[in-house]
């Protein structure tokens, strides 16, 4: 703007006179001006709309963003010698991991630790919703809130399903492609659209036909696991209520298969062989995080996911090479990571 002023009038305004001042303020307020109109213009697509307007932009087709879910699994709780009487263990019974930021879980079920028995197990979910609740097998040790007489408890197996709030990169996914495949009552989209829109579920897989005519079964897929019996009940009874005329509708959740993954790895100059195992085995989970049900591995994607750390300079890799059935869902096994 100076540039032009000076082009025309011969002569650069001052910074502190009166033209200069005005100068300045009038640049200000353009900038914003076209700031303002470049938000909006990312803000009226739905490809590059963000936040609240992106949750505008969905409800336009009836999508809402889906809230966080809480981890489930399985609390075993114990006794180092029998006793010769029931003991209750009540529903609320708030047990936790051990360390400095411990994560609790509370059981869901009342049970009964039956006479002459050690052990009993009782279902749990994270006292607080999401990814923070998925913990490994093992790890839940200490009672919050002991029961009367019981001695210890433990999760034999991890506890899973937890998720966080909807991002706006998966909102914007689920938008897209409602977009680009509407459901219309009674299509594969409409039944997948339906079970993507329900908390707990992130992948469906839609088999027409799966038992002759006029039936359609739906398997369902949790972040990295199956999905909890009630997110498949729910689901299975919305569908069901709102069907096709003489159409039978089945949900299950998708059978996990795991997959081991070995990867041999060379570090980056400077870099702990521990910080880089860590990133490399994160970096696995996430990817089959990110699989769907009847997603296939795909091994060359598993290696762009470590060489995506920054941490390692080459790698090699290997994996079941086994395909994943339309009612499966690929799932992480045991991650052996070696820095060479």
């Amino acid at each position: 703007m100076k540039k032009k002023f000076t082009d025309l009038a011969g002569y650069s305004p001052d910074d502190a006179s009166d033209l200069g001042i005005r100068m300045k303020l009038l640049a200000g307020e353009i900038y914003s001006v076209e700031t303002a109109a470049d938000w909006l213009r990312r803000q009226t697509f739905a490809q590059t709309a963000s936040g609240r307007e992106l949750d505008y932009r969905a409800q336009e087709r009836g999508i809402v963003r889906k809230e966080p879910v809480a981890a489930h699994g399985t609390l075993t709780f114990s006794r180092d010698s029998t006793i010769w009487f029931d003991l209750p263990i009540d529903s609320g019974i708030v047990c936790s991991t051990a360390g400095a930021n411990p994560v609790r879980y509370v059981t869901t079920q009342a049970a009964v630790l039956k006479a002459g028995t050690l052990s009993v197990d009782v279902p749990a979910a994270a006292q607080e919703s999401g990814c923070a609740g998925n913990t490994e097998a093992g790890t839940v040790s200490v009672l919050v809130t002991p029961p009367t007489a019981i001695q210890a408890v433990t999760n034999a197996a991890a506890f899973s399903g937890g998720e966080d709030r909807e991002t706006d990169d998966a909102l914007r996914s689920r938008l897209l492609q409602s977009s680009a495949a509407a459901g219309n009552g009674g299509n594969a989209a409409y039944y997948r659209d339906y079970a993507l829109a329900c908390d707990g579920v992130d992948s469906a897989s839609v088999i027409p036909r799966a038992n002759g005519a006029g039936t359609v079964a739906l398997y369902l897929g949790g972040r990295g696991c199956a999905p909890s019996d009630g997110v498949v009940s729910r689901v299975s009874e919305g569908l069901n209520a709102e069907r096709e005329i003489c159409t039978k509708v089945t949900v299950a959740p998708a059978q996990t298969v795991a997959y081991n993954v070995t990867a041999k790895v060379t570090a980056k100059t400077g870099l702990a062989s521990a910080d880089v195992i860590a990133a490399c085995k994160t970096a696995v989970q996430n990817y089959f995080y990110g699989l769907g049900v009847s997603e296939q591995v795909v091994p060359a994607a598993l290696v762009a996911a470590l060489f995506g750390t920054g941490m390692i300079g080459d790698c090699s890799l290997s994996t079941a090479s086994s395909p994943v059935a339309a009612n499966q869902l690929a799932v992480c096994g045991a991650v052996t990571v070696t820095v060479a």
